[in-house]
């Protein structure tokens, strides 16, 4: 494949990413925010948002493979997996813990609302799902491994460390899976879907996050390491032909919208993503659009950020009105809200991206201490 392609097929997959990431935002948008807006009545494409986030573990799995495996595989040595999980450590959790920060700033807002008496205001406050307790585990990206009985803060960012995990096991992973034949790779991925069928009670429902989300997104990350094994013998079938592509798109969506029991949706996910790694074609040009791959870029931000809109938005709700204000809105105003919210949730994710995301991570991998110890 020459280099041109290479790059067309990385953009590609994070336009899809970025794509991937809006509709995690109208799941969330679109449930208790928006009462009145009930697209489940004719679709299940939207109440099976959730599955996106099975996407983002087998798309990160592919993509560490891809960038990385041969450095594990063929000179793997403490050097190299030190510099893996700083990079990775650099590109996460200054966001995350950003983010963080601001939902600990949020809280303190609520608790003055109170104290003073403004408005209508009255939250729990430090209670539940944001208690003292909970910020710990968060900080410390222990909050889906089933220290807490719900989500907590800042609630999909439960998937953040989660793939935390993912890659501190990706080393050994690498060693003790990338070197296997065909046979062997076609078994792990059998049982990284046995179990992501045994989590979701036999395939019937695939969200599960705080409590077992750890393995959700590991059998996942195993699916999309292993995929990439697989790209010679999917050249041989077609598989990143344009017709390919825009079937394997086509099913994605007619099985969502089916609402088919969840464990079937990984494996057209996988289909999918080893079909757009392989295209040179319309599909993988169109997916290219700058735009697009602009939107797959800023998509970390996306998903970290957009309960923090919506949380704010809900408080300011509550404190004036005396419940959130999608309670007010019949079906057209509910999605015109949905829209400015989405433009919203982009805006400030940019600025996040560039102002965050990149400028915390340039200074973590210019800093003295990454000197010192990292890059040595």
């Amino acid at each position: 494949m020459s280099s041109t392609a290479n790059i067309r097929h990385i953009e590609a997959l994070t336009a899809m990413r970025g794509l991937a990431a809006i509709l995690v935002v109208i799941f969330h948008y679109s449930g208790g925010f928006l009462p009145n807006f009930t697209p489940s009545q004719y679709t299940a494409f939207l109440s099976k948002g959730y599955l996106w986030v099975d996407f983002f573990f087998l798309l990160s799995g592919y993509v560490m493979a891809h960038a990385y495996a041969a450095d594990f595989r063929d000179r793997a040595s403490a050097g190299t997996v030190r510099k893996f999980i700083f990079a990775r450590f650099s590109r996460i959790y200054p966001l995350h813990l950003a983010i963080l920060l601001a939902f600990l700033l949020l809280e303190l807002v609520k608790l003055l609302l109170i104290s003073f008496g403004i408005g209508q205001a009255s939250f729990p406050v430090f209670e539940g799902a944001r208690s003292v307790e909970s910020l710990a585990s968060n900080v410390l990206l222990l909050q889906t491994t089933g220290l807490h009985g719900g989500l907590t803060w800042n609630g999909p960012a439960w998937s953040i460390g989660a793939e935390w995990f993912a890659y501190l096991a990706f080393p050994i992973l690498v060693v003790g899976i990338m070197k296997r034949g065909m046979v062997a790779s076609s078994l792990m991925i059998a049982l990284s879907l046995l179990g992501l069928a045994l989590l979701s009670g036999m395939g019937d429902n695939l969200d599960v996050t705080y409590d077992y989300g750890i393995l959700r997104c590991l059998f996942g990350f195993v699916i999309g390491m292993v995929l990439h094994r697989f790209s010679g013998l999917a050249t041989r079938f077609r598989l990143g032909s344009d017709a390919a592509a825009i079937a394997l798109l086509a099913l994605t969506g007619v099985l969502m919208h089916a609402g088919v029991r969840d464990i079937a949706i990984p494996p057209v996910f996988a289909l999918l993503i080893l079909s757009l790694s392989l295209n040179n074609g319309r599909v993988s040009r169109g997916l290219s659009h700058p735009a697009l791959v602009w939107l797959g870029t800023i998509s970390y931000s996306v998903y970290l950020s957009h309960m923090l809109i919506l949380s704010v938005i809900n408080v300011v709700s509550v404190t004036m009105l005396g419940k959130p204000v999608g309670r007010f809105l019949e079906t057209g105003p509910s999605l015109l809200l949905l829209a400015g919210l989405v433009g919203l949730v982009i805006a400030l994710s940019g600025w996040l991206y560039v102002n965050v995301e990149a400028r915390a991570r340039s200074a973590l991998q210019k800093s003295r201490f990454a000197r010192r110890h990292v890059y040595r």
